[in-house]
């Protein structure tokens, strides 16, 4: 499981934040804490007379939001972190090149060469993972074609190959959006009638009844629609 290290700014002890535990941390000011020290911190300073009280005061009054927030700062880090164990299982490295690290913070920023938007590590990583096989395929086309890439290289090729099919990717979420919107209203009927997926899954249908199609097969029906 993914997980980052922090030090608590109160208690001073070292904790790691993963997917199970993510609400219990913190991120303020540039500095992580357990939920309980935060709160701790909170209430000691804001009784104190001095210039920082009202702002120890207020996030009291926001802590809510400062959960929010620091539940979203955690969550990207954590989805990194998962990027980043896929390269590393996936293209067999112990160290991921410099230039394919500022590579990948300038898709996660849109900032790379002829993007508009970013990419999040979440979708990053989603696309990586059902893209794989075919990633595979193209590598093992180019050797044999002759343009053989050592692991740095396939990599930075692959992820160039990723952020030229994330508007196909984003197509692909909204149609998913639809075929489960139409799945959960429709449940004894063949469903997304109204999707651009619908032909794909009527011509997939080998049973004679009105069975509804689970959100798996609907799934691996439209896998390939974004190219």
């Amino acid at each position: 499981m993914a997980e980052i290290k922090r030090v608590c700014g109160l208690c001073k002890e070292i904790f790691y934040i993963n997917r199970n535990n993510i609400n219990e941390a913190i991120y303020y000011d540039k500095k992580t804490y357990h939920s309980k020290c935060f709160v701790d911190i909170c209430g000691r300073r804001a009784i104190r007379k001095s210039k920082t009280a009202p702002k120890w005061e207020r996030a009291l009054e926001n802590i809510e939001d400062i959960k929010n927030e620091s539940y979203r700062h955690f969550k990207i880090l954590i989805d990194k972190e998962d990027v980043y164990r896929f390269i590393l299982d996936t293209y067999g490295l112990t160290v991921i090149p410099t230039t394919v690290w500022q590579k990948m913070s300038d898709i996660y920023a849109g900032t790379f060469k002829g993007m508009s938007i970013g990419i999040p590590p979440e979708h990053l990583l989603d696309m990586w993972k059902r893209k794989i096989n075919t990633l595979n395929a193209i590598a093992a086309k180019n050797s044999a074609n002759g343009k053989v890439m050592d692991s740095g290289q396939r990599l930075n090729y692959d992820l160039s190959v990723l952020v030229n099919k994330y508007d196909g990717y984003l197509k692909w979420l909204e149609r998913q959006k639809i075929l489960r919107a139409e799945q959960a209203a429709n449940k004894n009927d063949n469903i997304v009638s109204k999707s651009v997926g619908y032909d794909i899954i009527k011509n997939s249908q080998n049973t004679k009844n009105n069975q509804s199609i689970d959100k798996d097969n609907i799934l691996d029906l439209v896998d390939d629609i974004f190219g």
